[in-house]
């Protein structure tokens, strides 16, 4: 497996701003991995009932990849790139809070041995992921056209 390379700037200056580095940082392979593999970990511990490990590794691994990725890291590249524009665009800070919730009632679920629970709660996940897509379609399928939709995204990759 290789290296994750950080390439942060001297005296840690960035072109972004923090609550930019904080939106971008989402979408960073690092972090898409240590969210999704430390999710299903946790889950997979709470079900064993082992709190303080779940905990642990639920917690402490996404908060330090996301303090290195947001301290560190070049993410001007990400903010470019269409998914950076479908985070403007579809992902505020509330959407970004049902996530979170979406794998708390997640790991909840888990805790109790409630498989639909766990599913509903990364279904939650997954629909936050996807709801300017979603709504996008719905638009379109109710015959409503917005310029600056999927489309705009898109056309920026």
């Amino acid at each position: 497996m290789g290296a994750v390379v950080l390439r942060g700037t001297a005296g840690g200056e960035h072109a972004l701003t923090f609550r930019e580095r904080v939106l971008y940082h989402q979408i960073h392979p690092a972090k898409l991995f240590a969210d999704i593999s430390t999710a299903l970990v946790a889950i997979d511990l709470f079900w064993r009932h082992a709190l303080v490990p779940g905990l642990i590794i639920a917690l402490l691994t996404p908060l330090l990849v996301s303090a290195v990725l947001v301290r560190e890291a070049d993410l001007e590249r990400y903010r470019a790139s269409a998914m950076g524009a479908y985070l403007r665009r579809f992902m505020p800070p509330w959407l970004q809070a049902m996530r979170l919730f979406g794998v708390g009632v997640a790991f909840y679920a888990a805790w109790y041995h409630f498989p639909a629970g766990v599913i509903s709660g990364l279904a939650l996940v997954a629909l936050c992921w996807a709801s300017g897509v979603l709504r996008d379609a719905a638009r379109r399928a109710h015959g409503v056209h917005d310029n600056g939709g999927v489309d705009r995204w898109r056309a920026q990759s």
